[in-house]
């Protein structure tokens, strides 16, 4: 499996609101950041998750178009695309991107960074 491939697997798992996907893939430390929230570190998306699951308002479809990935180093990588999403009645659409870090055999998310797109 390619690199992308496998950084868009992490991608849609964590899109799905699953919040063992988030503590699996994401570091520690990492850092996310979206126009309505801000920066915010793991703990609080993971509990963020938790509310939208408990209130039924996760996303639904996720479309992935325009896919960038590059190598940054053996052990970083970077991952940049467009997606649209539907939660409820709700659709929005967004530039992603997302910087990776090898953990042993396993790629985590270190930051991602959301933009609106109107």
């Amino acid at each position: 499996m390619s690199l992308q491939d496998q950084l868009l697997d992490i991608e849609r798992a964590l899109w799905i609101n699953d919040p063992i996907a988030y503590r699996r893939h994401l570091i520690e430390e990492a850092v996310l950041v979206f126009g309505e929230t801000g920066p915010i570190g793991r703990d609080a998306a993971i509990d963020a998750i938790h509310k939208e699951v408990a209130e039924g308002d996760q996303w639904t479809d996720v479309d992935i178009a325009n896919v960038i990935s590059m190598s940054l180093d053996t052990d970083a990588a970077l991952l940049t695309y467009k997606a649209s999403a539907r939660r409820k009645s709700q659709v929005v659409t967004v530039l992603a991107t997302s910087v990776y870090v090898r953990r042993g055999e396993d790629w985590k998310l270190a930051l991602h960074q959301q933009t609106s797109v109107d």
